[in-house]
């Protein structure tokens, strides 16, 4: 035999030995992949499941969702894809709200004139100011008081100041869902002023757009949430600040910010009591009466300092030996506008809003006197696995009660939490399933108790929403699966400030 045979046959041998190894592995799989269907421990790590893409094909599918140009949209960024691409993939509401998105620009869409009447100015909202919205608010009758407020704000009636409480966790603590909002109700109703600010923020990831805010690091921050106050005096926005002598916070209108650039009336919320210290005030650097918080017995303190309209900034200080404890400062024009306040709370949930005490609460809403309460929350229920929708259905129908104990006609409005994720067994982003039902508990207790609805997790776009808003480009929603990132909430905000103009038009045309 030759060398060159030898080596032919060699060959063949080595092919042969090298298929019955593949051949080997590839039924070694097959044996793995078969157990793991028959252990339901394995789901993970089974190759195929009912409902996936197939296998090896879908690594080529699965990438980030592309979104239209943000140039386009009134944003800074983006990858200038077709709207059309956008809607498959995350809903027309989604793709319609991103030219709207812009906080940069609020008032971008023109606001049409007011007709004039016998009776005077009439307010108009085009349908353009509302196009592209697909969740309305639902129950929206009930809003028809603070829609009757609002028509006095829009047609510019002296001292006509329509006030929002906004309550709910930390989409709303960093000012995220609030701040759009605000600004293109302020565009379009009137600025009255930032609002309600607490005083410190503590160790909380707390912060507001549209005004300087600052404080000292000496202050102690006693939060409702955490409900270490056996009295649970914690004041308008749910948070008391204590502080020595020294201690500073300083509230001032901002330079370059579409609102928020003008305050006429600040007001400081304060507890007095038998120990209270002093608080001194100044504004512009000019000295002011100071406060003194000391009381021969425990109640509320508000003090009132009243500015040529403009801006203007407040320092208040901490001094002697006495200490003070202090709510926050509301910071207003004389109308007429809008004020939206932010009032979140750090990982709350809406039973944490029963540790304030039920008298106090009851004070604070009626002297703030809002003309619409907005309660967010559900997000942080959603992570509980043990919670009892029953009990929960219970706790938030006291929550409503106990908010609108102080005006007990005061419409309100539940704002149902974001799609929140979890992965599965398979390393796949579904909805927490929890929250769907969170969402209909809402759903039936804003009904029961009169108050309107809005469904954010639908608006969104449903179960499954937070994986495609995560997957976009640029993302919509952020990595831990719970909160949107500014670009997502700024969809968010423009989605729900349509859909109250929306409702308003239609209070109008009644």
């Amino acid at each position: 035999m030759t060398g060159e045979a030898q080596t032919s046959e060699d060959a063949i041998d080595a092919t042969g030995s090298e298929l019955k190894r593949l051949l080997l592995l590839v039924a070694s799989l097959s044996a793995v992949a078969a157990v793991s269907y028959a252990l339901p421990a394995l789901e993970r790590v089974r190759p195929w499941v009912a409902g996936e893409g197939v296998p090896i094909a879908r690594m080529f599918q699965e990438g980030p969702t592309a979104l239209p140009s943000f140039a386009e949209a009134g944003l800074n960024t983006g990858s200038g894809v077709s709207d059309s691409r956008v809607a498959e993939q995350l809903g027309d509401a989604v793709a319609s709200n991103l030219a709207a998105a812009s906080a940069e620009e609020p008032g971008a869409i023109p606001v049409p004139p007011s007709q004039v009447t016998p009776s005077g100015p009439t307010v108009r909202i085009a349908p353009s100011e509302y196009a592209g919205i697909t969740q309305e608010i639902e129950h929206a009758k009930h809003l028809a008081p603070f829609f009757e407020q609002l028509a006095r704000t829009a047609e510019k009636k002296k001292g006509a100041i329509t006030r929002i409480a906004h309550y709910g966790d930390s989409s709303v603590a960093a000012d995220q869902i609030t701040f759009t909002t605000r600004r293109r109700m302020q565009k379009r109703f009137g600025d009255a002023g930032h609002g309600f600010i607490l005083i410190s923020r503590g160790n909380m990831h707390y912060g507001h757009k549209d005004v300087v805010h600052r404080s000292s690091d000496g202050w102690e921050v006693f939060s409702t949430v955490r409900n270490p106050l056996r009295k649970g005096w914690y004041g308008y926005g749910g948070v008391q600040a204590r502080g020595k002598s020294g201690q500073h916070a300083t509230f001032a209108t901002p330079k370059d910010s579409p609102v928020g650039t003008a305050v006429s009336r600040y007001e400081v919320f304060y507890q007095r009591y038998r120990g209270g210290g002093r608080v001194v005030v100044s504004i512009d650097g000019e000295r002011k009466e100071p406060i003194s918080t000391r009381h021969g017995s425990k109640g509320d303190g508000f003090a009132t300092y009243e500015v040529p309209d403009g801006p203007h900034s407040m320092r208040l200080r901490v001094s002697g030996g006495a200490g003070v404890r202090l709510y926050g400062v509301a910071m207003e024009r004389d109308g007429p506008g809008v004020v939206y306040d932010s009032l979140g709370l750090v990982g709350a949930r809406a039973q944490r809003l029963l540790n304030s005490n039920a008298d106090h609460v009851k004070r604070q809403i009626a002297h703030r006197d809002p003309d619409l309460l907005v309660l967010g929350f559900g997000g942080n229920e959603s992570g509980n696995s043990w919670l009892n929708l029953e009990n929960y259905e219970k706790e938030l129908v006291q929550v409503v009660r106990h908010m609108r104990a102080g005006k007990p006609k005061m419409p309100c409005l539940l704002f149902a939490p974001l799609d929140q994720g979890e992965r599965n067994k398979r390393g796949k982003v579904v909805t927490i399933a929890k929250l769907p039902q969170i969402v209909e508990v809402q759903r039936k207790v804003a009904k029961r108790e009169g108050c309107a609805f809005f469904d954010t997790f639908s608006a969104m776009g449903g179960e499954g929403s937070m994986a495609k808003w995560r997957k976009s480009r640029p993302r919509l929603a952020t990595s831990d699966l719970r909160h949107a990132t500014p670009d997502g909430y700024a969809v968010i905000s423009s989605m729900y400030y349509k859909a109250l103009l929306k409702a308003f038009a239609k209070h109008l045309a009644r």
